[in-house]
C-alpha cells in the first residue's frame, strides 16, 4: 500500500519577489508577500506586455524586451493582475501582514 503524498505547498511569505514575463506569461503566477514588500516584474518576450491591476491599483503601461517594473504593496490584500494585449495572461499577488 502506498502512503499518501503531501502535494501542500509550504511558504513563508517575502519581503520582495520577482516575477518573470515570458512565453506569454507570469512566472510565478501567485505570489504571496509581506506587506510592505516590493515585486519587480521582468519583460523577457519579444513582444509588449503590461502588468495592470483588476482594480486599477497599478498599472506597469506597455513594457519592451529587457524592461523591468515594480511596486510596492502597502495594504494587505489579494490583488489580481493581467496583461492589457493579452488578457488571457493573469497573475495574483497575495500580501499579508
Amino acid at each position: 500500500m502506498e502512503s499518501p503524498v503531501d502535494t501542500s505547498t509550504n511558504f513563508e511569505a517575502q519581503n520582495e519577489a520577482t516575477v518573470l514575463i515570458e512565453d506569454f506569461s507570469y512566472k510565478p503566477s501567485s505570489i504571496t508577500v509581506r506587506v510592505g514588500a516590493t515585486v519587480i516584474w521582468i519583460q523577457k518576450d519579444s513582444v509588449r506586455h503590461s502588468v495592470t491591476s483588476n482594480e486599477g491599483v497599478f498599472d506597469s503601461g506597455l513594457l519592451s524586451k529587457g524592461i523591468s517594473w515594480n511596486y510596492t504593496f502597502n495594504e494587505a490584500g489579494t490583488y489580481d493582475y493581467y496583461c492589457i494585449p493579452h488578457p488571457y495572461m493573469k497573475g495574483t499577488v497575495e500580501v499579508v501582514e
